[in-house]
């Protein structure tokens, strides 16, 4: 019973972390590289497909999806670390009032919606680590 209670738990901590802006008990609830991975995937996805593949042999794409790569992983280590989520789920506060969903999507990932659907919500990602809730991903 205790574990299923325990993600609410750490919402519950998120959601006090926030709201004081206690910004060393918010840096301990993170897993600041899953997320950062998570946003350079999506940039490196968004260049497959915006940029044309027209063959191996053309240089141009090729080179525009690697300098691609290269300014969004650089962009997204410089910008995205514990302040920057923090400051972003302050706008959204308090959380425990905006939480619209929040449960179970496998016995190790607990996804919460913070806002309505349609309304730019904030989605949290949570993982099971060494027995404690982390947050492994923001998406918005």
């Amino acid at each position: 019973m205790a574990y299923i209670g325990s993600p609410y738990y750490h919402l519950y901590q998120m959601n006090s972390a926030v709201n004081n802006n206690n910004k060393a008990a918010f840096a301990e609830m993170i897993d600041i590289d899953s997320i950062r991975k998570i946003h350079k995937d999506n940039i490196a996805w968004k260049t497959q497909q915006i940029v044309p593949q027209q063959g191996q042999g053309n240089i141009i794409s090729q080179m525009a999806r690697q300098g691609a790569k290269i300014l969004g992983n650089a962009a997204v280590d410089t910008m995205i670390d514990a302040n920057s989520i923090l400051a972003s789920l302050r706008q959204a506060s308090p959380i425990w009032d905006q939480v619209s969903y929040a449960f179970f999507e496998s016995p190790t990932r607990f996804t919460v919606r913070i806002g309505k659907l349609g309304r730019n919500p904030i989605f949290v990602q949570m993982t099971l680590q060494d027995w404690n809730w982390r947050i492994t991903g923001i998406y918005d």
